[in-house]
């Protein structure tokens, strides 16, 4: 299981969550309304999952969002566990990328 706490001290993100594919949260760090955060994260994550499917581009890996004040990184592993961090930190981007492809190609 990951450690989110390390995860996210290490990425330097502000918050963290860790929940299934459905957006039930099994973990949170520094985020409120996490419940919520949980089950947005994991429509859009279930969403680009059939679009996916729907287009046959492969099944799917990570998600990303980008906005004008942070992104949020979002993976999915082979079952129905989820990790996505937050940052407004645009310039962390690249290792919170980094980071996340590293944790889920193990």
């Amino acid at each position: 299981m990951i450690d989110l706490n390390t995860l996210v001290e290490e990425t330097g993100a502000e918050s963290g969550l860790v929940f299934n594919i459905d957006g039930i949260l099994v973990e949170s760090v520094n985020l409120e309304y996490d419940g919520n955060v949980a089950a947005m994260i994991g429509m859009i994550l279930k969403m680009c999952l059939e679009m996916s499917e729907d287009v046959n581009t492969g099944e799917l890996k990570q998600v990303m969002i980008k906005n004008l004040d942070g992104i949020v990184v979002a993976n999915k592993d082979q079952g129905d566990n989820c990790v996505a961090l937050l940052t407004k930190d645009i310039s962390k981007m690249g290792l919170l990328l980094r980071k996340m492809d590293t944790i889920f190609s193990n």
